[in-house]
């Protein structure tokens, strides 16, 4: 029978019970079955390999997907020119919590199972973490050329603002409540104010050198 139109395809449906049931009881200590299950199917019938050859199958393709995701939103926001820095810094802050909290379930996966798939843990260092610390650190090194950001160490400053957003969403995490009581809003805000708030610092010669370029 084909999927109702608002009700998401089998595969999507079985990566969707893997991933959670992989994040909250193991990938050793979930079955098949309990993934077919979870996913709306008749147990232990079949269901799970028709589409999929193996859970490791499952557990691939749910980090696939994820990287796609990422894909995705980093094509719109580069097609989102907005110059202006509050802006962006606000735009991007978001699109960096929306995104550590859609990996909730695979990071826990990779935390805890890593040592049992290494190759999923290194793809995830490579694809998502190092690329997330690259990312911010072109920008804050555009902006430092530009001079709305003062010279200083980019990579530093990059690693500094990525981990405050991780800690926040992995705290988030443990004990299922906003740190401090300091919810999403609130934390964007004062991370925006604290950027300006060094941009205002930059050294007033390398805006007006800009301006008269």
């Amino acid at each position: 029978m084909p999927a109702a139109a608002d009700q998401p395809a089998t595969p999507e449906r079985i990566v969707d019970a893997g991933l959670q049931l992989f994040s909250d009881r193991g990938f050793q200590g979930t079955t098949v079955g309990e993934i077919e299950r979870a996913a709306g199917l008749t147990p232990r019938a079949g269901a799970l390999y028709k589409h999929f050859p193996s859970k490791e199958a499952v557990l691939e393709a749910a980090f696939e997907r994820h990287v796609a995701e990422i894909e995705a939103l980093h094509s719109a926001i580069e097609m989102m020119p907005l110059g202006d820095m509050r802006a962006e810094l606000t735009l991007l802050a978001r699109w960096a919590l929306h995104t550590l909290t859609r990996e909730r379930a695979l990071r826990r996966i990779v935390i805890t199972e890593g040592d049992r798939f290494p190759e999923l843990k290194r793809r995830f260092r490579e694809a998502i973490v190092d690329r997330s610390y690259a990312e911010a650190t072109t920008f804050i090194k555009l902006k430092m050329e530009t001079g709305e950001l003062p010279e200083g160490d980019a990579e530093a400053l990059a690693v500094l603002i990525a981990t405050s957003l991780l800690g926040y969403s992995i705290e988030f995490d443990v004990f299922g409540r906003a740190p401090g009581g300091v919810d999403e809003d609130r934390l964007i805000a004062a991370a925006v104010d604290a950027c300006m708030a060094l941009a205002a610092s930059a050294p007033v010669a390398s805006t007006t050198s800009k301006e008269e370029s």
